[in-house]
């Protein structure tokens, strides 16, 4: 996002309106990713669940009669039973195959959004609220100005007034850049 896209950024009704909107955006976006990373986290302990027992499984079948020199084993369907063995631990890999994946692909990216991202937006929010506190705070001083106000305070509300006014713009298209690179 460039500052051409704020060109003309006025601190109007319909403006804050649009901050408001994007902010409940975020909020809405920083829910679902919760919700999602929560979903992730307990799948992942169910698939981890899921792969040790197959793991218990296949080692349980293994050793009631899997296998192929055994002629016990032969007699009960060793040679049936090594391919439900194999077929197990192949479930087993693939389910934890799918369990890291989730971690790294999903969760890690989910939690990097929240604990980063969404933390940016927010830190960026708490400056915006200072940066327009001290412009506000920097136009009532002005604005309560008696007409015998001495020449050195008019000065040095005058001199510190664009500054804070800039302050509160900057900080509002920073807050702005960084929620609408979110949504």
């Amino acid at each position: 996002m460039s500052m051409a896209a704020f060109i003309k950024l006025e601190d109007s009704p319909m403006f804050q309106k649009q901050v408001r909107s994007v902010e409940q955006n975020t909020d809405e976006l920083r829910d679902r990713c919760q919700k999602l990373y929560k979903g992730c986290k307990k799948y992942m302990e169910v698939l981890g669940e899921a792969h040790n027992g197959d793991i218990i499984f296949a080692e349980s079948l293994e050793a009631f009669g899997g296998g192929l020199d055994d002629p016990l084993s032969v007699s009960l369907g060793g040679p049936i039973i090594t391919k439900f063995i194999t077929a197990l631990r192949e479930l087993a890999t693939y389910k934890e195959l799918i369990r890291s994946q989730v971690e790294h692909v999903l969760v890690d990216r989910v939690s990097q959004f929240l604990s980063v991202d969404l933390q940016d937006v927010k830190e960026s929010r708490r400056r915006f609220d200072k940066a327009a506190s001290t412009y506000d705070q920097t136009r009532e001083r002005f604005a309560s100005l008696k007409k015998n106000a001495r020449d050195e305070v008019v000065a040095e509300i005058e001199e510190v007034s664009p500054f804070s006014e800039k302050g509160s713009l900057c900080g509002l298209f920073i807050l702005m850049s960084l929620s609408f690179s979110l949504t």
